[in-house]
């Protein structure tokens, strides 16, 4: 009601099912299923009506299962944690303390938190009390464990599944003003068929929340492990940040979705590490582990003789979810970090093409790269129409292979030195060639380099000068070495460097994004695939610049 009241009735639309994005040079349009009857309201599942809005840029709030992260970072994996929780809601005629208090409760790897969710309930003397279990797999039964088949917030489970894990569990004294209740007889009272069970499941933290015109917020951009009660909180930061960088960069959206990136990712991305250390819930560990099996009275002497350590475990995690939470100012310039500059494109392009071979895409080979979120073969399919417009519009192409003497003279290099297992790339070692995919056609130079930067050792800063060339648009790999080392040394040549994201390949992903994030904030300019094509496309075809020649 709030929102229709302050952006009017035509700026707000439910039932829209979001299926897919498109970016242009000139905004970003997004599709969606809707509802084309009144029976298919009740089930957004079988939407067949379709509708699409178009925009200066986009922000991706779809939660936990964002398909709009999942359509700027496909392949992404989440990680079962081996922990689950079972929540109930119920109404009960007593309160916990002052009524406005939450309380923990359990053991290491059987936690329990109880709050009140209803204010007018409290001023009544009663208490609607969310209650939830947190588990870790390994005490359930044996039909419950291992990997469920997947992730949900509404599954419906039975009392029976979980409420022996709570079996005689006593609250502290005092806790709630009638010492009858126990944890047993809050699940009995819990309306049945209203108990749901959620499992955990884990995501790196990116470093990039941002591609082109669309940014992520909330758990779309960071999904928070619950241990930390952190999860509402960090989403209203974003909200504050993205509003404070928007304001502050007066209408250049670019310039603001950096801002609000530069203040906000790297900061939860760290509570998202944070949170991974079970947050204040550790202090039940701490507790299990010094004294679990020992008497009332051997507890409460652990407690009173570790005072300072407990009280300074909830103070620094306070401390640490502040100062990580990037609750800062951004400045007068709305940028919260010094490295934001822009390098653009300039008006001469060439294309190094850095080392797709067969060793990285190949079944088999030691250095295959097949991830899907971020490995070379993935990369080496988002490179051909890249090479297809360059060759289309008449641009130079250079490409680069690592390939060593066969006869020993390379020996004493110290790139051989540190990676041994390359020596055995000789030009008769078919796993060097280049890949089919992308191989060079009459008219393009292919350079052969023995360390990780495409100029080092080889003739490319003159052939590119010769050339006219300002711009290097850089795609190959792997992503932290030669793909990095190229950026570096073409930047320190003068040129303007440009690294397609989707073109780009490594190893892992931490290790993928990592790179490309220092990169752009030092190096060069990493941007989406599609914007390098709308840049090629301000350029004449060939044969028009033939034909005016």
């Amino acid at each position: 009601a709030t929102a229709r009241e302050r952006l009017g009735d035509d700026h707000v639309h439910c039932g829209h099912s979001f299926q897919s994005l498109e970016q242009t040079q000139d905004g970003v349009t997004a599709h969606f299923l809707v509802p084309s009857s009144s029976e298919e309201k009740k089930a957004p599942w079988h939407f067949t009506g379709k509708a699409s809005f178009t925009g200066d840029f986009m922000v991706g709030a779809d939660g936990l299962k964002s398909k709009v992260r999942a359509h700027l970072f496909p392949g992404e994996k989440a990680v079962f944690t081996g922990w689950r929780i079972y929540r109930g809601v119920l109404e009960i005629d007593s309160q916990i303390y002052d009524g406005k208090s939450m309380l923990l409760y359990g053991t290491g790897s059987a936690a329990c938190v109880l709050y009140p969710v209803c204010e007018r309930r409290r001023q009544a003397g009663k208490t609607l009390l969310n209650w939830g279990i947190n588990c870790h797999n390994s005490i359930l039964a044996p039909n419950l464990q291992g990997e469920p088949p997947e992730e949900s917030w509404t599954r419906r489970v039975g009392k029976d599944e979980f409420v022996h894990l709570v079996d005689g569990w006593k609250f502290p004294e005092g806790s709630f003003k009638d010492p009858s209740i126990d944890f047993s007889k809050l699940i009995k009272d819990t309306p049945d068929g209203s108990i749901t069970c959620y499992t955990l499941f884990d995501r790196d933290p990116t470093p990039v929340w941002t591609v082109g015109r669309v940014t992520l917020l909330g758990d779309a951009a960071h999904p928070l492990l619950p241990f930390g009660s952190q999860g509402a909180g960090q989403a209203l930061l974003d909200v504050e940040a993205l509003y404070t960088a928007m304001s502050s960069c007066k209408g250049d959206w670019k310039a603001g979705l950096k801002a609000y990136e530069a203040v906000r990712a790297d900061a939860a991305g760290k509570v998202v590490l944070s949170n991974r250390g079970m947050g204040p819930t550790k202090l039940l560990k701490m507790f299990e582990d010094a004294v679990g099996t020992k008497t009332l009275a051997e507890q409460a002497q652990w407690v009173k003789e570790n005072q300072e350590e407990i009280a300074g475990f909830s103070n620094d995690y306070r401390k640490n979810v502040s100062a990580e939470s990037g609750h800062a100012s951004t400045g007068a310039s709305g940028r919260g970090t010094p490295f934001d500059g822009i390098m653009g494109f300039g008006k001469s392009p060439v294309l190094l093409v850095v080392d797709f071979c067969d060793a990285y895409t190949k079944p088999g080979s030691p250095w295959y790269c097949g991830d899907p979120a971020c490995g070379v073969v993935g990369a080496v399919a988002q490179s051909v129409d890249v090479l297809a417009k360059m060759r289309e519009k008449g641009l130079p192409v250079v490409f680069t292979r690592v390939v060593f003497n066969k006869d020993g003279l390379d020996k004493g290099s110290m790139f051989l030195r540190k990676v041994p297992t390359i020596a055995c790339w000789t030009e008769d070692n078919p796993l060097t060639h280049i890949c089919k995919e992308v191989l060079p056609i009459e008219g393009e130079d292919v350079m052969i380099k023995k360390c990780p930067g495409a100029f080092f050792g080889t003739p490319l800063l003159a052939h590119l000068i010769s050339r006219g060339v300002d711009t290097v648009l850089l795609l190959g790999c792997s992503t932290s070495g030669c793909i990095r080392a190229t950026a570096l040394e073409g930047m320190q040549y003068g040129f303007r460097v440009v690294i397609p994201r989707e073109c780009v390949g490594d190893r892992t992903l931490a290790v993928h994004e990592a790179n490309l994030h220092d990169c752009h904030a030092k190096i060069c300019d990493v941007l989406p695939k599609s914007a390098v094509m709308d840049y090629l496309d301000t350029f004449p075809n060939a044969a028009k610049k033939a034909r005016k020649a």
